[in-house]
């Protein structure tokens, strides 16, 4: 009998970092990018939905916020990665045939303007402050080495290290290294001019928000105070509060030049959800999304456009643990700050064409013929055996386009993939079950639904520690209770 492993190309192993885009590693390699994206009719109107929010907040000069929606391996750093590229007028991203009526409906408005794109990987991050005004300032320094820092730090240690420099050196040598740092085209205007002992020590002693003593703390991180530029934004508490702080950003970028800042917060959420234990820091960084869209300082010379990856309802990561009162109180408080953003849902739907064009690509027009035989004659099952096979959901062509894995275990495994470590996206989980059938798969055959357990259960960690004590009864359950019985039924020795 034909193996399937003729017919489409199957690995012989899955390696951890496959069918997973890193958006901040990636993004610089385009080919990557676009290499496989595959464009579904319900995701080239997501594009156009995203375009047409940035568009608003470009015309109305006033920031969004969008929550990107979808399980993992739904797509949503693939959709971030293409934007990006679309925005940054990449040749290729704009060339998808998908997306031709897309461009041309916005091209006109896209023409001339400058897009800041900021791509965020948050896991590590101490706090809000930390993760996106100090991963702005990372960025600026590798995408604009000679631009000024931006001052978004809190100035205290910043200037007491500048007093000790001026105490060690003296104030003619330390002048002279400071004022090295002035004419690079700060973006201060009238007030850019030599420091001196009057200035510095009028600018030391000004409000830390007032443009005097900004513009010090800026000149201090390109000159005498650039250690703290290299570290401070892996700290927690070297920031302005994040308001001030993303006006800063908005408008060091309008000085860079550009007409809207964009923000890719790809693991954000996630980055929550790692953190689900400490129910007050959940609380206190969530309510910082808020900031986001609406501002409490009005100063933002040019809009921020966050897109923010969700996997899952902050709601859901809060244990049993925490007490009623305050579940339903960071409830009221969530339902509060997602009203004020946009979302963009990215349907588990889509994940049939995907795996068609992805995991499931025939090697030839032959194969791809002989596939179709193949799942004709396995078709001709009984209506009862179908119905169960095709669920409420799924159709003929949906199965064919699946085939050899059937809709059943294609709505299983969404079903199951929101709960996930991000490295376990459904496409990987797929990709391992032709692995692991590879030398003995034969066409016609189905891979039965019941094998996404083994995957499944046995595989990386659950998305949390609350959803890891419910695999571990499942676990128990199979092996202590399902497993005997079934073999006993059929006669099978343990």
């Amino acid at each position: 009998m034909t193996k399937i492993k003729e017919l489409i190309e199957i690995p012989e192993r899955v390696q951890k970092g496959d069918y997973v885009l890193r958006l901040v590693e990636d993004i610089a390699r385009p080919e990557v990018v676009l290499k496989d994206y595959v464009v579904t009719e319900e995701l080239a109107k997501l594009f156009d939905e995203a375009l047409t929010l940035i568009r608003a907040a470009v015309e109305k000069r006033s920031s969004q916020a969008v929550y990107l929606h979808g399980s993992f391996g739904s797509g949503k750093s693939h959709f971030m990665a293409v934007l990006h590229l679309i925005l940054a007028g990449h040749p290729a991203a704009r060339a998808i045939p998908e997306l031709a009526w897309v461009i041309a409906k916005h091209n006109s408005w896209l023409a001339g303007r400058r897009f800041l794109l900021v791509p965020y990987h948050m896991i590590n991050a101490y706090d809000m402050e930390s993760g996106i005004l100090g991963g702005y300032v990372d960025f600026i320094r590798g995408k604009y080495p000679d631009a000024p820092t931006p001052p978004v730090y809190v100035s205290a240690a910043i200037i007491a290290q500048a007093e000790a420099e001026r105490a060690n050196y003296g104030d003619e040598l330390f002048f002279k290294r400071l004022n090295a740092g002035q004419g690079s085209g700060d973006g201060w205007g009238d007030l850019e001019s030599s420091w001196d002992t009057a200035s510095f020590e009028q600018a030391a002693a000004a409000p830390p928000d007032s443009e005097l003593h900004l513009r010090l703390v800026s000149t201090l991180l390109k000159t005498v105070a650039s250690s703290h530029a290299e570290v401070v934004s892996h700290r927690g508490g070297n920031f302005v509060r994040f308001d001030k702080g993303l006006s800063l950003i908005s408008q060091h970028a309008k000085n860079l030049g550009y007409d809207a800042l964009i923000l890719f917060l790809d693991e954000l959420i996630l980055w929550l959800a790692t953190k689900s234990a400490d129910l007050g820091f959940v609380k206190t960084e969530a309510a910082k999304l808020t900031n986001l869209k609406e501002a409490q300082s009005v100063d933002r010379p040019i809009p921020l456009v966050s897109f923010v990856a969700r996997q899952r309802d902050l709601r859901e990561l809060i244990g049993d643990h925490v007490p009623g009162a305050e579940k339903l109180s960071f409830s009221d408080s969530l339902d509060w700050q997602q009203g004020r953003f946009d979302t963009i849902t990215l349907e588990d739907r889509n994940l049939p064409a995907i795996a068609e064009k992805r995991v499931l690509r025939c090697l030839s027009q032959a194969a791809k013929d002989e596939m179709d035989a193949a799942f004709e004659r396995t078709a001709r099952m009984k209506d009862s055996v179908m119905s169960i096979l095709l669920t409420r959901e799924g159709d003929r062509q949906m199965f064919r386009r699946v085939y050899p894995f059937s809709p059943a275990l294609v709505q299983t495994l969404i079903a199951v993939s929101s709960v996930l470590q991000r490295e376990r996206t459904a496409l990987k989980v797929m990709v391992q079950l032709l692995v692991d059938h590879r030398e003995t798969l034969e066409l016609g055959e189905i891979i039965p639904v019941g094998d996404l357990f083994d995957v499944v259960a046995h595989g990386d960690e659950a998305f949390s520690q609350e959803m890891a004590i419910h695999f571990d009864n499942a676990k128990r359950l199979y092996h202590q209770k399902l497993l005997p019985m079934l073999q006993q039924q059929h006669g099978i020795l343990p």
